[in-house]
């Protein structure tokens, strides 16, 4: 009776230890093709937090730390005349982008919050910070229209009428979407996100690094 006992014990207690390691993102080194949701906002416990969900191979919840996106020299583009894109860069000039339609020789990054009920929503997304080795590198996260016309986001540009730290008009619970994840020079980047339920009055994520390695 006592082994059984013993038994059961251990099993509860493996168990206990296997749900407790699924229940912590894990770790990855490098990535630098596939779906994934780099800002992954999930609302668990009352709690709110942010890592990267990957779908293939397999669905796959990976901490921001320790983790590395890259985008190889292949996902240059240069930046479109016209005023529409000067936050993005001078016209002609070489911008790294991740895009926002699939291409499966680069990353196809987008957002997520589907894990947040309908009333914690909408969400706060804020870019806190930007930095990059060499110096001076720009972020830039924005979408287009089916006719090419592109939105900002969030932008780390300083010229007049670009920075962009707060998402304008929030991000809808429920959400699943992609953008143009675009930086002005080869380097590795460090980007600060921290986000917030209910539109900035709600409970609010730690401030979150994500490295990314581009060129």
């Amino acid at each position: 009776m006592r082994l059984v006992h013993r038994t059961l014990a251990l099993v509860a207690t493996a168990t206990a230890a296997i749900v407790g390691l699924t229940a912590t993102p894990a770790a990855a080194a490098t990535i630098e093709t596939g779906h994934l949701d780099i800002l992954d906002i999930d609302y668990t416990g009352g709690a709110l937090t942010l890592d990267i969900k990957t779908y293939s191979p397999a669905n796959d919840d990976l901490s921001p730390a320790g983790t590395t996106l890259r985008l190889p020299s292949i996902s240059a583009i240069a930046v479109p005349s016209g005023s529409a894109w000067t936050c993005l860069g001078a016209a002609g000039s070489t911008v790294y982008v991740a895009p926002q339609t699939e291409n499966p020789n680069l990353l196809w990054a987008g957002w997520n919050t589907e894990d947040v009920p309908a009333a914690q929503g909408p969400v706060r997304m804020e870019l806190v910070g930007v930095s990059s080795v060499p110096a001076g590198g720009r972020f830039a996260l924005y979408t287009t229209n089916a006719f090419g016309a592109p939105t900002f986001r969030l932008n780390s540009h300083t010229a007049a009428g670009c920075p962009i730290s707060v998402w304008p008009g929030n991000i809808g619970a429920g959400t699943h979407a992609h953008g143009n994840w675009a930086f002005s020079a080869p380097g590795t980047y460090t980007l600060s996100f921290r986000a917030t339920t209910q539109g900035g009055s709600g409970v609010a994520s730690p401030t979150v690094n994500y490295t990314v390695q581009v060129g």
